[in-house]
């Protein structure tokens, strides 16, 4: 995935301390921190345009992509023995 710079924002040394994001395809954008912490905000993109759908706030983001990552892996293993049993 490629993210775009949209804003850069700056203190008054010139030092960089909060980004602007957004994802090519439009789906995802991020304003992040100097201290880690950040607001994703997830889009339905439709030809119309797009539309906000949902919002995180975390200041762990390696933490949350753990939690993510097991819960993707419970729900595989879940349904990949449910689609087991039933053939």
């Amino acid at each position: 995935m490629v993210w775009v710079i949209k804003t850069k924002h700056e203190n008054d040394q010139g030092e960089t301390v909060g980004l602007e994001l957004e994802s090519e395809d439009g789906w995802l954008d991020a304003n992040v921190r100097w201290d880690g912490c950040m607001e994703i905000h997830l889009y339905l993109v439709t030809e119309e345009g797009r539309e906000l759908s949902d919002t995180l706030h975390t200041c762990d983001l390696q933490g949350l992509i753990e939690r993510l990552q097991s819960l993707d892996s419970v729900c595989r293993s879940f349904f990949f023995q449910i689609s087991r049993q039933g053939s």
